[in-house]
């Protein structure tokens, strides 16, 4: 077929899919789409506080709840809920119609911040995280529920405007921080605050999004829900859930629980990659009808020209791309993105600040979401504006790598280069998601994907900040703990201290004046001496994290360089789902 007629079928293809009488244009964007994406882009908005707002007060929280080594968990189980729902979330959206599980991820948040609000143990404060990360699986479905709602063409700069929007919760650690030190009740006016945001999404989300309903969908093949439920994949879904716990709970109990070469660590990481192994031979070969993990997401994807089987939406020579190497950058991105939100607070508040200073401290909490503040601007104005997506995926992965380089050399001097290089890493860490989203999306040749392809970018991105949570705090603990008795022994036999060795320790792992004045004969130029040791030891600590990041940052790149850019026929005015609520549209074109 020749390149005229093949252009004339992309003409027609676009206008069945924009409108069956013609009457509506895909290049307009309705009053009430908009406000549909106004709804989403709030729910991204609560989503985001419910993660960095507990994130930055763990330490206040267990203060008044522990001490409890089980606190890192309260984040841990967010990013490892939210990134086994978001997977399962998107593909019965698919399914079902996306409503529905928006607002239950909603709820379950607000309901979420409550328990958290109220709570009086950390273990109901790891349920409150295991409840966000519920809910939050589901909100993470905003970026492929934005972007069928609206033509493929504006697609970047609507996924440039939702990272635009988190302004306010960019400033999450400060606001929390200014609760702690201005409120009676302290770190729970975080949980309250999320309780009303979340509160006014469910509001926003009733009334105004409306995507195509479950009827819709199955318009024409007439399946009843029971049919469907019948068809779903709880095979993969049990192992890809219990593969991700196995291996997380064997991270974690390498945090000083148990030694890395013990039975119990490497046991359940054995056991983990023979889940995920055979999680893929389940999904390659069972004849399922909606895999968890779809076989032809992960193999090379070509558009092949018009046959009598195969329209071509996008003319042309074939090109190809890799699924996989998508998920490969995504998830090192989130090692970065998600973990830095917990690991940068008690970094800084350990090296850089006074224990008295609350408000402070939430400024230097507060470091990673000025770097957001600035990739905002650039996600909004310079990514859809300058296309080639492809290389600013590269240069912004290489620029990450490189920064995290710096900050490998950070020592308890280096107070300015922390600061700059924190800011500047997190400015090039968030635009690769919203790129891999794009990109992923503009390369499907069937849009009924969108959902469960988007999602698993989504949890792959969510399952790297999980692991990499887990593996940061366990290596700077373990290296924390291998290195403070040396270091403070040294400090202190420096400034003439003979008193009781075993009472210095324990009161440097507590580090604090109360813990000092216990120690018999302890001067004040040997607590000094001793307090740095401690920075001294946490320093080398975070300097093996990044270290350990660096191998990750070199992994995405050689991933990044494997993609396959986007061409300017794929940037069409096709739209993949109208509003239900929308006049004369039609009943279904899309996800």
């Amino acid at each position: 077929m020749s390149r005229t007629s093949k252009d004339e079928t992309v003409e027609k293809h676009e206008t069945v899919i924009g409108s069956e009488d013609g009457d509506i244009e895909d290049d307009k964007i309705t009053t009430k789409t908009i406000l549909a994406i106004l709804a989403l882009i709030l729910m991204f908005e609560a989503y985001l506080f419910t993660l960095v707002m507990p994130a930055a007060v763990l330490q206040y929280i267990n203060a008044d709840l522990g001490p409890d080594p089980r606190t890192p968990w309260i984040s841990i189980t967010w990013n490892l809920g939210a990134s086994i729902i978001v997977t399962i979330g998107s593909r019965l959206s698919d399914i079902f119609g996306r409503r529905w599980f928006l607002l239950t991820g909603a709820i379950a948040a607000t309901i979420a911040a409550v328990i958290g609000a109220t709570g009086q143990s950390i273990n109901q404060m790891i349920v409150a995280g295991v409840l966000f990360g519920f809910g939050g699986g589901f909100q993470e479905m905003c970026f492929a529920c934005a972007q069928e709602l609206v033509p493929k063409k504006y697609r970047f700069r609507v996924l440039g405007a939702m990272i635009f929007a988190n302004h306010l919760s960019s400033f999450g650690p400060l606001i929390a921080y200014a609760f702690i030190a201005h409120t009676q009740i302290g770190w729970r006016a975080c949980y309250w605050f999320c309780f009303a945001i979340e509160g006014l999404t469910v509001i926003m989300l009733f009334f105004f999004y409306h995507p195509p309903t479950f009827e819709t969908k199955h318009s024409e093949d007439h399946k009843t829900k029971l049919q469907l439920l019948k068809e779903i994949d709880y095979v993969g879904l049990l192992l890809f859930t219990g593969g991700c716990l196995i291996l997380l709970i064997a991270l974690v109990w390498g945090n000083g629980i148990h030694p890395w070469k013990s039975a119990w660590v490497i046991g359940p990481i054995v056991v983990s990659i023979v889940t995920f192994v055979a999680l893929g031979f389940w999904e390659a070969y069972a004849p399922l009808k909606y895999p968890i993990l779809p076989p032809h997401l992960f193999v090379q994807w070509r558009r092949y020209s018009q046959s009598q089987d195969t329209l071509t939406i996008w003319p042309g020579k074939a090109d190809a791309f890799r699924f996989t190497s998508f998920l490969v950058v995504c998830f090192v991105a989130g090692t970065l993105y998600y973990s830095l939100n917990v690991i940068w607070p008690r970094q800084s508040a350990l090296l850089f600040i006074p224990p008295n200073n609350t408000i402070i401290r939430g400024v230097y909490a507060n470091m990673v979401s000025f770097g957001t503040v600035a990739a905002c601007w650039y996600c909004l104005i310079i990514m859809p504006w300058i296309k080639h997506e492809k290389y600013q995926l590269i240069g912004m992965i290489v620029c990450q790598t490189a920064l995290i380089g710096s900050m490998s050399t950070v020592g308890i001097n280096d107070k300015t280069q922390a600061i700059a290089t924190v800011i500047a890493t997190a400015t090039v860490n968030l635009p690769p998601s919203p790129l891999s989203f794009g990109m992923v999306s503009l390369h499907l040749t069937d849009q009924n994907d969108i959902g469960v392809a988007v999602g698993l970018i989504s949890t792959f991105r969510l399952i790297g900040g999980a692991v990499a949570t887990a593996i940061y705090t366990s290596i700077q603990t373990s290296r924390f703990t291998e290195l403070l008795p040396g270091n403070v022994r040294n400090a202190a036999m420096a400034t003439g201290f003979n008193g009781n060795m075993p009472a210095l320790l324990t009161a440097a792992r507590a580090n604090t004046a109360v813990a000092y004045k216990a120690v018999p004969g302890l001067t004040n130029s040997t607590m000094a001496a001793v307090v740095i040791a401690v920075k001294e030891s946490h320093s080398q600590g975070y300097r093996m994290v990044y270290l350990v990041a660096i191998a990750f940052g070199a992994i995405a790149i050689t991933a990044a360089c494997t993609v396959k850019g986007i061409d300017e026929n794929q940037r069409t005015s096709e739209v993949a789902a109208h509003l239900e609520n929308e006049k004369s549209a039609p009943k279904f074109a899309g996800p």
